[in-house]
């Protein structure tokens, strides 16, 4: 091997160490905080009723569970040994976690992006099935799949490896295979899909119905008073499609880098590669999986920025409260 090779060897390692050590902690901070003020703030009575509303907040439980699992250990690992490496259930444990509560943010916000299709439908039958009943269902088998679908890890994840990326890493290349396939599909491309086919459809259903509206104003002037009645229902449709597709947005971009890497290492024989081969591919595989916890920690974010007044109000609302009870514990 050149000393070019490694010169470039040591650089590469140097910079996973210091974004390994750095990045997680503020993601964490980030995700963390944000997460909880959107729980908080969906959690609001006449928010929780909505049943998009109730996917976005499973969602951000979900997203902090993620989160906190997923990188606690690595922000231990930047200063102290990560427990994952040498304790066999835990390493098990916290993959299964991680791993099952990403599949479960992915699919809840499918199940929103339907629910937006079906509450904008012009079709009565359609907007019935939008209802908490069904969002409660929806949710308990979003959880209840993805539980199973990476029950798998238990078996396939352990401790105290020596001939793998991490100590804490699949097994056997079996285990592997399968575990990236796994996320590959159904925690990322599949259920992107489906939110883009979803939201393209609610963008067609809106369309329709502000046509049919249009229709009937002209064709019937009182019509114009029920439009009036409308309008802010509209606007808070309006909110929430923009919420989903900006998450959505967000959620493909941060996340198809890593299932398109996850895809070239099942493809790719790794066992062949140099040692600057390897290490190249460890440190894309280090940032792009950052990108994913990223992913997780912008929630909150998003709907401050295209939740309108919709999200904001009961964001002020919660603050609001938060410093009433505050005065009135000082008296």
């Amino acid at each position: 091997m050149s000393s070019n090779d490694t010169e470039l060897i040591n650089f590469l390692v140097n910079i996973s160490n210091n974004v390994n050590r750095y990045f997680p902690t503020i993601i964490f901070l980030i995700g963390t905080i944000g997460n909880i003020l959107n729980i908080l703030t969906l959690s609001q009575r006449r928010l929780r009723q909505i049943p998009c509303v109730f996917f976005f907040l499973i969602s951000s439980i979900c997203s902090l569970i993620s989160i906190d699992f997923g990188l606690i250990t690595r922000v231990l690992s930047g200063f102290v040994v990560d427990p994952t490496y040498t304790i066999g259930w835990f390493c098990k444990f916290r993959t299964f976690v991680v791993f099952s509560t990403r599949a479960m943010v992915f699919w809840l916000i499918v199940m929103a992006t339907i629910d937006r299709w079906l509450s904008s439908s012009i079709e009565t039958s359609f907007r019935r099935r939008s209802s908490m009943k069904n969002a409660y269902r929806a949710t308990i088998f979003v959880i209840f799949l993805s539980m199973i679908v990476y029950g798998q890890l238990l078996y396939c994840y352990d401790a105290n490896l020596i001939n793998a990326p991490f100590k804490c890493y699949a097994k056997n290349y079996s285990c592997q295979l399968l575990a990236d396939l796994t996320f590959v599909c159904f925690t990322t491309i599949v259920p992107i899909l489906f939110m883009l086919v979803f939201g393209l459809l609610t963008i067609l259903n809106i369309r329709q119905s502000q046509r049919r509206v249009l229709q009937m104003s002209i064709t019937n002037p009182q019509a114009s008073v029920v439009h009036e009645l409308q309008i802010q229902t509209r606007k808070n449709d309006r909110s929430l499609l923009r919420m989903i597709l900006v998450q959505v947005f967000l959620l493909g971009s941060l996340t198809l880098p890593q299932a398109t890497q996850r895809l070239y290492a099942v493809l790719v024989d790794s066992s062949s590669y140099s040692k600057l081969q390897s290490t190249i591919d460890m440190f894309i595989y280090n940032i792009v999986l950052l990108l994913t916890y990223l992913a997780s920690a912008m929630q909150f974010y998003i709907f401050t920025l295209t939740g309108g007044t919709l999200f904001r109000q009961a964001l002020f609302d919660l603050i609001k409260s938060f410093f009433d009870i505050k005065h009135l514990c000082q008296k």
